[in-house]
């Protein structure tokens, strides 16, 4: 596979590692993309053109234990801040803004919360709700989430021992793949995005499932660590009405939070926005340039 990124590196962290890729214009403004779970840098909004298209320079890194970083077991969504701000510094940037798909919404919000100096703009594209701060991550959920989920409540075995019963690899996806709304059918039918998905399911499991497990933990079963109404990004929620996976009501949740936010509901959206992303990248890079 030609790689369809400028730039790939390793850059060291507390914990170890984390890799790096860079997309799009190196001369744009600079986007931090927080992936999904499970997910992996090589997934980026708009698919692997969009950055260029959007005129960003955009960072996606592997969250530890995805793709080409280690596992770190411990690891908080908080961490997050920590990695985007090694991410800016490496490439000598005080201002960027950061982009959360799904399990990454929260890792962006976190990274807004505690830089806020440097963080000007925030979206948060279909990602999970304020678990965090007393929302049920749960809330009108499928029951395959909802069993997820309460098995990350019961700790780590509980959690290993559930996942590895879905299978390997893209086929642990499957009964949330049947559910998907017409309007994710239509983008997961187009040529590109089943290539581009095909590599993603490769990387995400390349340390098998230790990623996805230190998400979920992460995620329902950790503080957060970090005070939201510290946040002084300009933010955008943007959500389908029909998403399945993580339905708008966690973008409601959100805004009640972060009330200065503007929330947008796709109609009939689903879970992947491909189509709107290049713009949500070009506001991102717009409030970053100003």
């Amino acid at each position: 596979m030609n790689a369809p990124w400028t730039r790939q590196f390793d850059l060291p962290t507390a914990a170890g590692s984390i890799r790096v890729r860079e997309w799009g214009d190196p001369d744009g403004p600079l986007v931090v993309f927080h992936h999904g779970t499970p997910s992996s840098s090589i997934a980026v909004p708009g698919g692997w053109t969009g950055p260029a298209t959007a005129g960003v320079r955009l960072c996606s890194y592997d969250r530890p234990g995805y793709g080409g970083s280690p596992s770190a077991p411990g690891r908080t969504v908080a961490d997050a801040a920590e990695w985007s701000r090694l991410i800016a510094d490496a490439y000598g940037t005080d201002r960027f803004a950061v982009i959360g798909t799904s399990g990454g919404g929260p890792h962006a919000v976190a990274t807004a919360a505690l830089l806020p100096e440097r963080v000007t703009a925030l979206c948060v594209d279909v990602g999970l709700g304020p678990a965090g701060f007393g929302f049920d991550g749960a809330t009108e959920m499928v029951a395959e989430t909802v069993a997820e989920i309460a098995a990350a409540r019961r700790g780590d075995a509980a959690l290993r021992e559930h996942l590895r019963s879905l299978g390997d690899g893209a086929e642990a996806l499957d009964e949330w793949f049947e559910r998907l709304p017409a309007s994710d059918l239509e983008v997961l039918g187009r040529p590109e995005v089943q290539h581009e998905e095909s590599v993603e399911a490769t990387e995400w499991s390349a340390h098998g499932i230790d990623g996805w497990v230190d998400d979920d933990l992460a995620l329902f079963a950790r503080a957060w660590a970090f005070d939201p109404s510290h946040l002084r990004a300009a933010t955008r929620l943007v959500y389908g009405d029909a998403d399945v996976l993580v339905p708008a009501s966690h973008g409601r949740a959100w805004l009640e939070l972060l009330p200065h936010a503007e929330l947008q509901v796709v109609p009939d959206g689903g879970h992947w926005m491909r189509d709107h992303e290049v713009e949500l990248l070009r506001w991102c890079g717009a409030v970053v340039a100003v």
